[in-house]
């Protein structure tokens, strides 16, 4: 699989879910990419945080803004497991 396919960064959203699964959290993953690079990566942690908005796409997307320094994020996707 090629590194700029939605199939690609989907399944790197199921290993995060994954993650999840074993941590016995709800099973989903998330990872942000721009310019066909994920620049975060976040599972369920809510029950390791104990924190009911630990959810894979919030922590996926703090993440993101984080790494970028901004508080918006231009041309990026996110892509998320159910």
């Amino acid at each position: 699989m090629h590194p700029e396919t939605h199939e690609y960064f989907m399944q790197q959203a199921l290993k995060e879910a994954q993650l999840a699964f074993d941590a016995d959290e709800v099973p989903v993953g998330a990872v942000v990419v721009m310019n066909n690079k994920i620049i975060s990566r976040g599972h369920n942690q809510v029950e390791l945080l104990n924190d009911s908005t630990a959810h894979a796409e919030i922590l996926a997307l703090t993440s993101a803004y984080s790494s970028i320094g901004t508080k918006y994020l231009p041309d990026a996707t996110l892509y998320v497991t159910l």
